[in-house]
C-alpha cells in the first residue's frame, strides 16, 4: 500500500434520512480507529498434572469498533448534526470511517463524548469519542 496522505482519511456522519447521505466532519485534524477485542479466560489445571505449567486458555467475548478524533469547529451541517446526535435521547447515528489504502468501516456507532473548548486567544475545537452499536462492515479498498 502506498503511503497516503492524513488529510484524506475520512470520518462522516449520516443524515438520518431514509436514502441516507453522509457528510464529512472536516474539522477534525487528529482521527483514530481502535478495533477492540475482548478475550476471557477460561483457564483450568490440567487433570492429571495440576502441579505442572498453567497456560492460559481464553475464548473471543465482546468485539466493538471505537474511534475518536479532534480539531477545529468549522460550523457546518456535520457538526451540528453531530452535536443534535449527541443530544438525543438514544445518541447513535450511522458514521463512515474511511481509510484511505485500506477501506471503510461503517455502521451505527453511539457518541461517548463530544467536547467543545477554546481558549481565549484561539479557535473553538472540538473531540469526538464513538462507539460501534452492533455489527460494523468492513469494505477493502479495490
Amino acid at each position: 500500500m502506498a503511503k497516503q496522505p492524513g488529510r484524506t482519511y475520512l470520518i462522516k456522519i449520516g443524515d438520518g434520512e431514509s436514502s441516507e447521505a453522509f457528510s464529512t466532519l472536516c474539522g477534525l485534524t487528529t482521527k483514530g480507529l481502535t478495533i477492540n477485542n475482548n478475550f476471557y479466560d477460561n483457564t483450568t489445571a490440567a487433570c492429571g498434572a495440576e502441579a505442572g505449567a498453567l497456560w492460559r486458555s481464553a475464548r473471543t467475548g465482546i468485539k466493538s469498533i471505537s474511534f475518536s478524533g479532534d480539531g477545529l469547529l468549522e460550523d457546518e451541517d456535520a457538526e451540528k448534526r453531530l452535536i443534535a446526535v449527541a443530544m438525543a435521547a438514544d445518541a447513535v447515528a450511522n458514521f463512515q470511517v474511511i481509510v484511505p489504502g485500506l477501506g471503510t468501516f461503517a455502521g451505527a456507532f453511539g457518541v461517548e463524548a463530544n467536547e467543545i473548548g477554546a481558549e481565549m486567544e484561539g479557535d473553538i475545537n472540538y473531540a469526538i469519542s464513538m462507539t460501534s452499536v452492533g455489527a460494523p462492515t468492513f469494505t477493502e479498498e479495490s
